[in-house]
């Protein structure tokens, strides 16, 4: 009964009457960043997440994944080790781009960065709570990939436990070539180089709709 009653509030929340594309950007960040509801379908060695309805997972990589809303593929990142670590960060606001801003609720950070490129696509990055999801997308669905992307990013939570079981005892290796969460790409060529790394799939591994504990 539990988990019915959690899917209808979620239903209610996805679905509901609001035009997410007459939102403006900083409403549907704030919203997401301050709900208190917590929701987890997707589970992964040291940490777990929420993938939105309308979203699966095509390709798993170490903590490279790639995901794609059926138009769109969003290249995910959680870097594990800067949080074991408690990496900090200061992100500065950018004028010369399409939108930059910092975000941050309580002891958790990140930015939205996004810029538009000679393609007259829009590259949004999105870092926060020690993951990043980049997504190149047309401007009319910016704010539905906003909504997207910062649903999975703050529903993320870490297993200290796994992760100190994992990384104190140095059992990931990671090499010099690990991508930086706290950069933003210079040229489009750096997000399309992620996204095609991880692109040889062979099967849709859809997740499982199951809430987790």
């Amino acid at each position: 009964m539990k988990k019915i009653f959690l899917i209808v509030v979620l239903c209610i929340l996805v679905c509901g009457c609001v035009d997410i594309n007459k939102s403006s950007i900083d409403k549907i960040l704030t919203d997401s960043l301050n709900s208190e509801l917590k929701f987890y379908n997707t589970s992964r060695n040291g940490y777990k997440y929420y993938i939105p309805k309308g979203v699966k997972t095509l390709e798993k990589n170490d903590y490279n994944e790639l995901l794609s809303d059926g138009t769109y593929k969003y290249y995910m990142y959680v870097d594990v080790l800067s949080y074991y670590n408690k990496v900090s960060f200061d992100y500065i606001k950018k004028t010369n781009v399409y939108y930059s801003n910092v975000l941050k609720n309580d002891d958790k950070f990140g930015y939205l960065e996004i810029k538009k490129m000679k393609n007259e696509k829009y590259l949004i990055e999105i870092m926060y709570n020690y993951a990043k999801i980049e997504v190149m997308v047309e401007e009319s669905d910016i704010n539905k990939t906003i909504a997207n992307a910062i649903s999975i990013l703050s529903s993320v939570e870490y297993n200290d436990t796994i992760l100190e079981n994992l990384l104190g005892n140095n059992k990931l290796s990671f090499s010099n070539e690990e991508y930086n969460i706290f950069e933003t790409a210079e040229t489009e060529s750096n997000y399309l180089n992620y996204v095609e790394k991880y692109d040889n799939y062979e099967n849709d591994n859809n997740h499982d709709n199951d809430f987790i504990n």
